[in-house]
């Protein structure tokens, strides 16, 4: 039973459902875990094991300027265990932390590295230069070349006839230029970009001899700088904050406890980097082992979030670096097109040569440029960190300040650099294209577009691009839409279906009621917005709950009387979409099943329907049990409405009423409408008798409506007696036996027998009685003008 509730309690709600299951989940994945683990290492004779080293970082072997590879890190702390679930607790908070900060720490260090020593230039490098000798073969052929000398020659030769002799001076320099550095470049197109004395690696040298002497270093070796860099880093990223993360201070200091913690890495065994502090003399490092604390999580989360700024700008340096070289080989790889053919012929491939050109060219000025900006940050930091002497948590929240200036400064700087590119293409592109033209003096931006044809230039030449601009201008004009007859566009395909489409269109909007007609689906759905608004505030319960959903589908319902648009209105109102589901679906089962009420009162069929789905899912369905007793509560609100009082009868014959609310029968219903049709002028009739004297017509009907509203008024109060405990079943059973006393009066008064259909079961009172609806709800309701 006491599960059966908790599940019920859960299921109420969409956000206790939610947090049950991220419960379990964490036990699951967490707690579960940890347990057997603590149960494991507890044991008596079970030895702390040590870690083995991460293989997904292994790989990298970053090694710090001890030997030690950074991948056998280790954060040394006792991990607790049943006995000492505190310790346990931090251990479970602090090994995932520390994997992520060891992943993204050796990742950064080895990035910048693995970037600026060209190993990884140097697998792809034979297969390219393979690549680009073949294409040259392929490409560069004497009947190619010939052809396009004849095509450049050609405008030479229209240079001379057009009297510009100053282009077709330059035309020919150019093509003699392209022809002599085909010669070289040709020969081995990659050579120059991807050789051991090429521009990448001559960039690269010349960025790290810059960042050496700025840092003190005169004569540096670049092979071997790049390798000091990586173990600098090491020691300054991983190495030293793991120490001040795991005992609070740097151990390296005291050189015993350096080399002490170095084995114990080097080991992968955590009772031998114990054992060493202990033996070293660091007292202090040794308690921080078996006392960890809740600081240790806040440095770890601010190590981690430093070192990810710190290291980002280095991954970002590390990445422009790479891309400034495979910029370059793409550019020779087109540049390949350029001396074999594209350089002599005037125009856009003239100008895509030397694009190419001046790109591989700033490319390897790229390169020196973001290898001196590497080299400097990495060495800056190193003496950084040497003359903090040990403060390392200050240098890396300061640093981590500065590198987000700094990045967004190198981005600046880079985007300065590829405008600068550009420029130059485009003044040399102009050179080449505007010589001794009158156009040629201003600024002017080398299109590709002109064709050298006098001073006319691409603004009066009907190029392919200038006759498409025309075609498109008159097409789309309106000139052009009236001579079409109204259509729109009529070069575009499907313009007849889309002139069809707007005159039918057309002839819907003539009037205002037809202009009105096409947005009355809007109309509707708004309208149905606002009634279930309306419901909202019947209610009486805050907008998103399942009593203000189920009144406002059954006000929406009402005032509709269809139920196609209740979801969308809900959710217009301000229901959510699950909420709102479930209180549609028991409204449309209630409208649904109310036609198997036969009874006079439609709102009452609802209220029978209501109630038998209720107790349905009381027992089956308890996620929908609310929802559907909200729909009850609904139905009855309405059923309510129809008899709110005004009918005033004497004591006696409220008595006389209450008399067969209590113990209701057919015969007395029959008597009863024997005296509303007039007097009774069989003396073997049953009669209805107040002090002596039969009922007048008037008392008779009137006494009618009496009890028509008492069955709607006990309803209501025993559904309100139900709504403060649902979980309360002989409150629901009392609620039964008025919503069936109440059926029963309608079929009688109607001449109708009583069917399964709107009959509820009904259990022995002697057996098992009814409790009594108490009258603090129920004289709350009645109206003092009467029921």
């Amino acid at each position: 039973m006491v599960f059966r509730r908790f599940r019920a309690w859960i299921a109420a709600s969409r956000r206790r459902r939610r947090i049950a299951w991220i419960v379990l989940a964490l036990f699951v994945l967490f707690v579960f875990p940890g347990l057997i683990h603590a149960v494991s290492i507890a044991q008596p004779g079970t030895a702390t094991q040590g870690s083995a080293p991460n293989s997904a970082t292994s790989w990298m072997n970053v090694r710090d300027s001890y030997g030690v590879n950074v991948s056998s890190y280790m954060l040394v702390v006792d991990r607790g265990g049943v006995f000492n679930l505190g310790n346990f607790a931090l251990w479970i908070i602090l090994m995932p932390l520390f994997a992520v900060w060891q992943l993204l720490s050796i990742t950064g260090v080895w990035l910048p590295a693995k970037a600026m020593d060209f190993q990884w230039l140097n697998l792809i490098s034979a297969p390219l230069q393979a690549m680009s000798r073949n294409l040259t073969a392929q490409i560069a052929t004497p009947l190619l070349a010939s052809t396009a000398l004849a095509i450049g020659a050609f405008f030479v030769g229209y240079f001379i006839v057009r009297a510009l002799y100053a282009k077709a001076a330059v035309q020919v320099v150019t093509m003699i230029a392209f022809a002599i550095g085909g010669v070289f470049f040709l020969a081995n197109p990659l050579a120059e970009a991807l050789s051991d004395h090429g521009v990448l690696i001559q960039g690269r040298d010349l960025g790290l001899s810059v960042a050496a002497g700025l840092n003190g270093n005169n004569n540096p070796n670049p092979s071997q700088l790049v390798g000091t860099l990586q173990a600098t880093m090491a020691d300054n990223f991983v190495r030293l904050p793991l120490q001040v993360w795991n005992f609070g201070h740097v151990v390296d200091s005291n050189p015993s406890c350096r080399a002490a913690w170095s084995a114990g890495m080097t080991a992968g065994s955590e009772d031998r980097v114990k054992g060493g502090m202990k033996s070293c003399g660091d007292s202090a490092a040794y308690a921080a082992v078996d006392n960890p604390g809740v600081g240790q999580i806040g440095a770890g989360l601010l190590l981690l979030l430093c070192a990810v700024i710190l290291l980002a700008f280095a991954a970002y340096l590390s990445i422009k670096i790479m891309w400034a070289a495979l910029d370059l080989i793409y550019y020779g790889f087109a540049s390949i097109f350029g001396f074999a053919a594209g350089g002599y012929i005037y125009g856009p491939t003239q100008t895509f040569t030397v694009r190419c050109v001046v790109h591989g060219f700033i490319a390897a000025g790229k390169m020196a440029f973001f290898v001196i900006a590497l080299g400097i940050y990495e060495l800056l930091l190193g003496s950084l960190f040497r003359a903090a002497n040990g403060q390392i948590m200050v240098v890396f929240v300061i640093g981590a300040g500065v590198e987000i200036i700094a990045i967004i400064q190198v981005r600046r700087l880079s985007r300065n650099i590829d405008e600068a590119n550009d420029w130059v293409v485009n003044r040399i592109g102009v050179a080449i294209q505007t010589a001794g033209s009158s156009q040629g003096g201003g600024g002017g931006s080398a299109l590709g577009m002109k064709l050298g044809m006098g001073n006319s230039g691409a603004a009066n030449s009907m190029t392919p691009l200038a006759m498409l601009g025309a075609i498109s201008t008159i097409n789309s004009s309106p000139v052009t839409a009236w001579m079409a007859g109204g259509r729109l566009n009529p070069l575009n395909p499907f313009a007849r279906v889309d002139q069809i489409d707007k005159r039918n269109k057309a002839k819907g909007l003539k009037t205002r009621d037809l202009r009105a007609a096409a947005h009355a689906s809007a109309f509707d759905r708004v309208a149905a917005a606002d009634y279930a608004r309306q419901g909202i505030t019947r209610s009486g319960s805050r907008r998103n709950s399942e009593r203000s959903a189920a009144y406002a589908a059954e006000n929406v319902a009402h005032m509709t009387g269809m139920m196609g648009s209740v979801q969308y209105a809900l959710r217009m109102a301000g229901i959510g979409w699950t909420r709102g589901q479930r209180a549609t679906i028991a409204r449309a089962d209630i409208i649904r099943h109310a036609d198997d009420e036969p009874l006079a009162s439609k709102h009452l069929g609802r209220v029978v329907a209501a109630h038998k789905h209720f107790e349905r899912d009381f027992h089956t369905n308890p996620g929908m049990m609310m929802a559907r007793f909200h729909g009850l509560e609904a139905s009855v609100d309405r059923y309510r409405g129809d008899y709110q009082g005004g009918v005033r009868i004497s004591d006696e014959l409220a008595q006389l009423g209450s008399d067969y609310i209590d113990n209701p029968h057919r015969e007395w219903i029959d008597a009863l409408q024997a005296h509303a049709s007039g007097p009774i002028r069989d003396p073997a009739a049953a009669r209805l008798r107040i002090n002596g004297q039969d009922l007048s017509q008037n008392d008779a009907d009137r006494l009618r409506q009496w009890i028509a509203n008492e069955h709607a008024l006990r309803i209501q109060a025993a559904t309100n007696w139900v709504a403060e405990n649902p979980q309360d079943f002989d409150r629901i059973r009392r609620l039964r036996a008025e919503i069936d006393k109440a059926a029963q009066t309608d079929q009688w008064q109607a001449g109708r027998n009583i069917t399964g259909a709107v009959s509820l079961a009904q259990p022995d009172p002697a057996a098992n009685p009814l409790p009594d609806i108490p009258d603090r709800v129920l004289n709350p309701l009645r109206n003092p003008r009467g029921r």
